[in-house]
């Protein structure tokens, strides 16, 4: 908990009001100093006692003073039996990217999800979508929403939870498959050769650094009390004011986004087409699918109760579109229609806990590759729900999957599109088995021509409403 100050700023009437007033915090049993709780000599006795430095502790030490973790728990057994065959890949899913230094995954993914139906039908020898001009109106959207939401939050008390949550969350990288949709539709898309990513784009720590200092001087701005009773023109005006430096910044930053541009490419046959002049929209209802909102969103979240309609507070990137939702399934029934979807050449976007057990180097996400209770005898095993209620491990990274493995039927190991580059996996693509996918996948997004009715009937009925700090969407940052 932070210390709250009382704030005396000379030459302005910039206060946070009476923050001294606030009542004293009141701590629980077991928050206040003792002397009970104390570690002592006896106790710091017994645990060297306990945890004697024998031969094999002292092997297990000098390994690890010259090595990694992760590069001592790697079973390399595990992962003899996978290979990099799967029994159906779309055809021609694009090259790899390369999200950078930035946590833009669920947008790379989003949009790498679009491309492999535009490649097929173009002919194209390869395609990639701009995500810096999504970037650029993810970045304000974000901004005009938190605003908005700085406008109904300026009575609550400083350092309640949902302020602290909003402060939090006043703008970053992360995102969801939700904010892909909203964003195209409302603003359309560019190729990637119209707005590349230039270094801002892809190393977004001052950027957002930026933006968030803004942001946070405006949320403190409206909290004055002249403002208690501000009528609609005049917090409309205060958030215009904010807006405009915020979009100076991006400007500078990631640049004028088109409004008009001219493109042409060369098929497979090498034959160059016309060139032609579009509109961000226009270019989007030509090339890409023009029906967004076929997608279902499907979560496996054990720690609430399964086939429901989840819905998550404050987690939409346009202020006036629904909040991200999900039906709430296990994770076999993913897989399945995950499956189908691949089977139909559909990719699928998808979200899984990237910390968890694997070899990045080699591009493969397996159950079991990791074994820390065997290096250091300790059992370190939690529940998929006990991991997400903990804080433990959650949904951090989005990707998509390109290729699945069938075997008696059943899906065994998944190929996925990754967006760190060609350096990191297989040459940017990894493998998923179906162990790792039932434990570390929390959500997918799935055409509803593959989705049960039973499941497309709990989309339709009314949501249960997570709070903003739920962990299942506290992933602001990306990966």
């Amino acid at each position: 908990m932070k210390t709250i100050l009382k704030l005396c700023l000379v030459g302005t009437i910039l206060t946070t009001g009476p923050l001294w007033a606030q009542s004293q915090y009141q701590p629980v049993a077991g928050e206040a100093p003792s002397a009970k709780a104390a570690l002592t000599p006896e106790m710091l006795k017994a645990l060297e006692t306990a945890v004697p430095m024998t031969p094999q502790m002292r092997a297990v030490r000098n390994a690890l003073a010259n090595s990694s973790i992760h590069a001592l728990t790697l079973n390399p057994d595990v992962g003899l039996h996978t290979d990099a065959l799967f029994s159906h890949e779309i055809k021609d899913p694009g090259s790899i990217t390369d999200q950078d230094k930035s946590g833009r995954c669920w947008l790379f993914a989003g949009l790498n999800v679009l491309r492999p139906a535009v490649i097929a039908k173009e002919k194209m020898k390869d395609f990639a979508l701009s995500q810096a001009y999504e970037e650029f109106y993810e970045k304000l959207e974000a901004a005009n929403r938190s605003l908005e939401l700085a406008i109904g939050l300026r009575k609550e008390n400083v350092h309640s939870r949902r302020l602290d949550t909003f402060l939090l969350k006043l703008i970053a990288d992360g995102g969801n498959w939700n904010y892909v949709r909203a964003l195209v539709g409302k603003y359309g898309a560019v190729p990637a050769s119209v707005m590349p990513d230039d270094y801002a784009a892809a190393h977004t720590d001052e950027l957002v650094g930026l933006l968030s200092a803004r942001l946070r001087k405006a949320v403190l701005e409206v909290r004055q009390p002249k403002f208690d009773s501000a009528e609609a023109a005049d917090l409309q005006e205060w958030k215009m004011a904010t807006l405009k430096d915020v979009y100076k910044i991006l400007v500078l930053c990631l640049g004028q986004p088109p409004t008009s541009f001219e493109w042409r490419y060369e098929n497979k046959d090498g034959k160059i087409t016309p060139l032609e002049k579009y509109t961000p929209q226009s270019f989007y209802k030509k090339f890409l699918d023009p029906d967004l909102d076929r997608y279902v969103s499907l979560a496996n979240y054990p720690g609430q109760p399964m086939n429901t309609h989840l819905e998550w507070a404050w987690e939409r990137i346009l202020a006036d579109q629904p909040n991200f939702e999900a039906v709430n399934i296990s994770a076999d029934e993913m897989a399945e229609m995950a499956a189908k979807s691949i089977l139909a050449d559909q990719p699928v976007w998808f979200a899984a806990n990237s910390g968890a057990e694997g070899d990045k180097k080699k591009g493969l996400w397996l159950q079991d590759i990791e074994d820390q209770q065997d290096l250091f005898g300790i059992d370190f095993s939690m529940s998929k729900a006990d991991t997400l209620a903990y804080d433990n491990g959650k949904p951090d990274h989005a990707m998509v999957i390109t290729g699945v493995d069938i075997r008696d039927g059943k899906p065994v190991k998944w190929k996925v599109e990754n967006s760190w580059g060609e350096k990191a996996g297989d040459k940017g693509w990894f493998t998923i088995d179906s162990r790792w996918f039932s434990r570390h996948v929390f959500q997918v997004i799935i055409d509803r021509k593959f989705v049960p009715e039973k499941i497309l009937a709990v989309s339709k009925q009314k949501t249960i409403l997570l709070p903003p700090w739920d962990p299942f969407t506290d992933w602001n940052q990306g990966k």
